[in-house]
């Protein structure tokens, strides 16, 4: 297990370091990328694209985006990396000793380092801006590691499958488009039309958001029943994602 753990920990290290390795600014791009995001969303929603925002926690229509971009940005790039997790990292899978789960882990937890990066300077600027309810932070324990369940268990079954049938990364593309757009996270839940609003509880994405939301914005409203909905969901998804791993895991030297 201390094996394990360490390799993960190098893995993540390489992947962080690999982003920006030979570029003039180095670690200064996590940090800066996230602010020119919001820069930008400042000056088109604000200036180009005026979105009301009556009845939100936020008059900022590029804050509200931001908060709801946080979460997705992890998940997307943890399932769209962890689709070729195996494939592109065929050497390492073929040695016998090797753990091929751990690859899916370093996807996955790099996506979520470059979130806490930019949740931080997304926090600072709120504070500056006097929008941050301090108080709501904590419940980022709840909702991070919630993420991180589902993302893995979405991340273990499109590896898994994609090391039989290729074809699979761009279907995951499709489908987290789709998934993205379904989401209220460039609109607000608001703006759905009320006969398909109950849908959108059923979407664990649409409770992330939201508790990511809830926990840089405050507002009022009931998060535990939704961060119930979305563990639930989450271990669903990691026992079904991680049981097809394990079950295909032996066959993946010979598939690449």
């Amino acid at each position: 297990m201390k094996h394990q753990l360490f390799l993960l920990a190098e893995l993540v290290k390489r992947d962080f370091r690999g982003r920006y390795a030979g570029s003039l600014l180095g670690f200064v791009w996590p940090f800066l990328l996230p602010l020119w995001q919001l820069v930008l969303f400042t000056f088109v929603f604000s200036t180009v694209m005026r979105i009301s925002m009556v009845g939100e926690r936020t008059g900022s229509f590029a804050i509200f985006l931001f908060a709801g971009l946080l979460p997705w940005m992890a998940v997307n790039e943890g399932i769209t990396r962890s689709a070729t997790a195996v494939t592109d990292n065929a050497e390492l899978v073929r040695h016998s000793r090797f753990r091929a789960e751990v690859l899916v882990m370093t996807v996955v937890l790099g996506g979520v380092i470059q979130q806490l990066i930019a949740g931080m300077v997304f926090t600072v600027i709120l504070a500056v801006r006097g929008e941050l309810v301090v108080c709501g932070l904590p419940l980022l324990l709840v909702a991070l590691p919630l993420q991180v369940v589902m993302t893995l268990g979405l991340g273990f079954f499109v590896c898994s499958v994609h090391t039989i049938f290729r074809d699979v990364a761009q279907l995951v593309g499709l489908v987290l488009m789709g998934w993205f757009y379904l989401t209220p996270i460039v609109y607000p839940a608001s703006l759905v039309p009320e006969q398909y609003r109950g849908w959108l509880r059923w979407n664990p994405l649409t409770v992330l958001v939201g508790l990511y939301r809830q926990a840089f914005l405050g507002g009022g409203g009931d998060w535990l029943a939704g961060a119930l909905w979305l563990a639930a969901v989450g271990a669903v998804l990691l026992a079904a994602g991680w049981g097809l791993f394990r079950r295909l895991q032996s066959t993946f030297a010979d598939e690449i």
